[in-house]
C-alpha cells in the first residue's frame, strides 16, 4: 500500500489514484455535487475498483454524485436514480427501485435506440434503399 503525502506529485500517480485525488479534492472543498464524467475510462480493473471505493465513500457522506458512464453495469452498481438520454433528450428518469437489473436498463435503452427491435432496423434500411 502506497503512502501519499501533500508533497506527492499527482502526475506520478496511476489513473485510479489521480481520480481518487480529484474526488478527495471535491470532498475537501465540501462540494455538494460531484460530477464524474466517465471516471473509469482507460483504467485497469484495480484502478476502477479504487475509483468505485472513493465513490461509495462520497455517497456514504451524503453528497450527491452525477455519474456519467457508458458501462451500464458500473452505473447500475452505484446509482440511486437513472437518467437515460437519447440524442440529448431525456428518454427515462427512474429510481433504482423501479429497475431490477442492469439488463432491464440495457433493454430499455435498446428499445429507445431501435424501436421495434432489429426488425425495425431492417425496415428502416429497406425504406432508405427504396428512397435512393
Amino acid at each position: 500500500s502506497k503512502v501519499f503525502t501533500p508533497q506527492s506529485i499527482v502526475g506520478q500517480l496511476s489513473g485510479g489514484e489521480r481520480q481518487g485525488v480529484a474526488i478527495a479534492r471535491a470532498i475537501y472543498k465540501q462540494a455538494e455535487l460531484i460530477v464524474l464524467d466517465e471516471p473509469t475510462t482507460a483504467l485497469s480493473l484495480t484502478e476502477t475498483a479504487k475509483v468505485f471505493h472513493f465513490v461509495r465513500q462520497v455517497r456514504a457522506s451524503g453528497r450527491s454524485i452525477l455519474f456519467i458512464g457508458h458501462n451500464i453495469h458500473h452505473v447500475f452498481d452505484i446509482a440511486d436514480r437513472f437518467v437515460v438520454l437519447d440524442r440529448g433528450k431525456v428518454a427515462l428518469t427512474t429510481d433504482r427501485s423501479e429497475v431490477k437489473s442492469a439488463e432491464d436498463l440495457i433493454n430499455f435503452m435498446e428499445e429507445v435506440a431501435h424501436p421495434g427491435g432489429l426488425a425495425g432496423l431492417h425496415d428502416a434500411g429497406d425504406a432508405e434503399q427504396r428512397a435512393r
